[in-house]
């Protein structure tokens, strides 16, 4: 048997189970579980969705031979081919007798993660932090604490209660007696609170009155 007449076998195999159509409409079926849910913080119509195609994977370790297909996640951004960004995928996997075995649904690119690159921030913040911060018993350890739970909360996709620890370290540095940072690592705070409340209240993700404290805040500065 040469390789076309390999690859046609195969993919008469993949046919004769369905398994492209399958793939979507178990993906369909958990979407259709909470039509609202954004995808990777997206809204459903920015998403557009495509089949990847299928794999065999034979000599696996610690699994059986399996069929997977693939339809992958992508949003509109001119930057990438077709104007097409990838930001996760669905995996249906078949045994050979074609019966499901398991499914993988991933998101790779979380949309307000994308966008502020907030991973980026934090490394940069960090070189200019002198470690002993860190130390309990240390009097800059609560603004360091406020400025961590900001990117925790945020990454976890809890915006309100970073736009809370954004407020919590502004009332910190406004509050006459405070112990202050090391000036570089203050210019690196002082930077990201800036960036993070610009960006939480500009795409709407606060409470009204939380919104109203941070722009308060900030006409203080």
């Amino acid at each position: 048997m040469n390789a076309q007449e390999l690859q046609t076998l195969l993919t008469e195999r993949v046919e004769a189970f369905d398994l492209k159509n399958k793939a979507f409409n178990t993906l369909h079926n958990i979407l259709s579980e909470d039509p609202e849910k954004p995808i990777g913080g997206f809204a459903r119509h920015e998403v557009t969705f495509l089949f990847e195609g299928c794999q065999y994977l034979i000599e696996q370790q610690y699994n059986e031979p399996i069929i997977r297909a693939r339809i992958g996640f992508y949003v509109k951004n001119e930057v990438y081919l077709e104007n097409l960004e990838p930001i996760g995928y669905f995996d249906l996997e078949m045994d050979l007798d074609g019966e499901i075995v398991d499914d993988w649904f991933v998101i790779e690119r979380e949309k307000h993660l994308k966008d502020i690159g907030i991973t980026s921030y934090f490394q940069e913040m960090n070189k200019k932090m002198p470690p002993q911060y860190l130390r309990r018993n240390h009097s800059e350890y609560e603004f360091v604490s406020y400025i961590s739970l900001v990117g925790t909360l945020f990454i976890s996709k809890e915006f309100e209660g970073a736009g809370v620890f954004i407020n919590r370290a502004n009332i910190y540095l406004n509050t006459e007696g405070n112990p202050l940072p090391d000036k570089d690592y203050l210019k690196q705070c002082r930077y990201f609170l800036k960036m993070m409340s610009r960006y939480l209240i500009e795409n709407n993700l606060l409470s009204e009155s939380l919104q109203q404290r941070l722009m308060d805040n900030k006409n203080k500065e």
